[in-house]
């Protein structure tokens, strides 16, 4: 590799320094037939062209459902996102800058920053917010981390109704450092916060991830008062779309505000890029991961942007940085910006309603005609909600998929297995997208399939 300017003398001494007598023994840990340097890449020879058009038929391969016929949710959401978010995105000045490094010299880079921050800290009611993280589950690790780095109690209380996959990156993170991961049980469709009681063991954050991962709008005072309990932070795990109508964290006492950014005008594309968010009280702001962009005063009384904090390895000391992988998505975060910008508090509440209220009549309209349930009728949603078939969830999805082109919802039997009737749970979500035609086209579908269903004596 000649672009890397190691020389053998180089390698050597890091090897020697690494106490490791040569690089195979230092690539030991990875399987021989895994390591290229024993086991070529078999690729054929093909030419630019017949890359290009392989790569072209695979992409050909993908499905794309229409707005209307698609009621797939579970942590990405289809929005009307206004033409000019696009568009004033994808100008040369925004696409092309990256951090910026040499940080006030990108003046346009910074304020769209501070703009965001500023959109955050309104929609969570929070006092500061950094620059935007990868996506929502590590920008939840990461807060993770810096509620360890305050409280410094390795024990941290994660609720069974987060999304797995958020789980799952949170195990990752704190697995190798020590700190032991605790589950707080389910109550139907709500997080069951009373199993904390007062002689649990003391933790440095406790999360409540509200709308959950069933839907369910969970109670902040009481994910408040069991934090308080174990002498924790609260870590709040938001949609924000749903600020728009639901109390925000800073509302009830959330030391810390995560969320993913995604449905804030940026297109589901499948499955990224994205940007989460992280937002916290301003006496833990010296704790936060990232950057933070200030506004300022020059010499002569202009209004300028500096990056008031910079805790990356880049920038400090490795041993005073609050992270080493988090970065901010800024075009990302910049489209988030333009689209808040666009919208406004009204238009937002409004997109927020309108999906609460379609998800209503979704959910009305299975129940009352296709003879499904609703698995937890006693718990607040926001814009989807978890619901009880007649038969399998697979099987039902399968159907409505293939005959009817209708994407109905998401099989919670892959994400939650041991619960009462797994496999018969569908998660359905509506937005400000889906109109009443396509729930009574969606209502029409399903009964067909229902019936088809129970005539074959086909259940869960």
């Amino acid at each position: 590799m000649a672009y890397i300017p190691h020389t053998a003398e180089d390698r050597k001494a890091m090897l020697e320094a690494i106490g490791a007598d040569s690089l195979d023994e230092l690539f030991r840990d990875i399987p021989e037939e895994l390591q290229c340097s024993t086991t070529p890449l078999d690729l054929p020879p093909h030419n630019e062209y017949e890359v290009e058009r392989y790569f072209e038929e695979r992409a050909g391969e993908n499905r794309v459902f229409p707005a209307g016929r698609n009621f797939l949710g579970a942590g990405a959401y289809r929005h009307f996102i206004p033409a000019a978010v696009p568009y004033i995105a994808s100008r040369g000045e925004f696409m092309t800058s990256y951090t910026p490094y040499q940080a006030e010299v990108s003046q346009g880079t910074l304020q769209a920053i501070f703009e965001f921050q500023s959109h955050i800290c309104a929609l969570t009611a929070m006092e500061v917010a950094n620059a935007s993280m990868y996506d929502g589950a590590t920008a939840l690790a990461e807060a993770l981390v810096m509620a360890l780095r305050d409280k410094r109690v390795p024990r941290v209380y994660l609720p069974e109704l987060l999304p797995p996959e958020w789980t799952e990156v949170c195990r990752t993170f704190v697995r190798n450092i020590g700190v032991e991961v605790q589950t707080i049980p389910a109550k139907g469709a709500r997080t069951d916060f009373s199993s904390i009681t007062e002689d649990a063991a003391p933790g440095c954050a406790l999360v409540v991830c509200t709308p959950n991962a069933l839907g369910g709008v969970e109670d902040g005072r009481q994910a408040r008062a069991a934090a308080d309990r174990v002498k924790a932070h609260l870590i709040a795990v938001v949609n924000p779309t749903s600020l728009a109508v639901l109390a925000p964290p800073g509302q009830y006492g959330a030391d810390i505000a995560v969320g993913e950014g995604q449905p804030l005008g940026v297109p589901v594309s499948f499955g990224g890029p994205y940007a989460g968010f992280l937002a916290c009280r301003g006496r833990l702001i010296r704790k936060m991961p990232g950057r933070v962009a200030g506004e300022t005063r020059d010499p002569e009384g202009r209004r300028g942007f500096v990056l008031t904090l910079q805790t990356r390895e880049q920038h400090i000391r490795r041993d005073k940085a609050t992270s080493n992988i988090c970065t901010n998505q800024g075009l990302v975060a910049l489209m988030i910006s333009v689209y808040l910008t666009l919208l406004g508090r009204e238009g937002l509440r409004e997109v927020a309603e309108t999906s609460l209220l379609r998800t209503r009549q979704l959910a009305s309209a299975l129940t009352a005609d296709a003879g499904c349930e609703l698995y937890d009728p006693a718990t607040p949603h926001f814009h989807e909600v978890a619901i009880r078939l007649p038969v399998a969830a697979e099987a039902f999805r399968r159907r409505m998929k293939d005959e009817h082109g209708i994407l109905p919802g998401f099989p919670l039997a892959d994400w939650f297995p041991s619960l009462p009737d797994a496999q018969r749970l569908l998660l359905v979500n509506c937005t400000e997208l889906i109109s009443p035609a396509d729930i009574d086209n969606y209502r029409h579908a399903a009964t067909a399939v229902l019936e088809q269903e129970a005539a074959a004596g086909r259940t869960a």
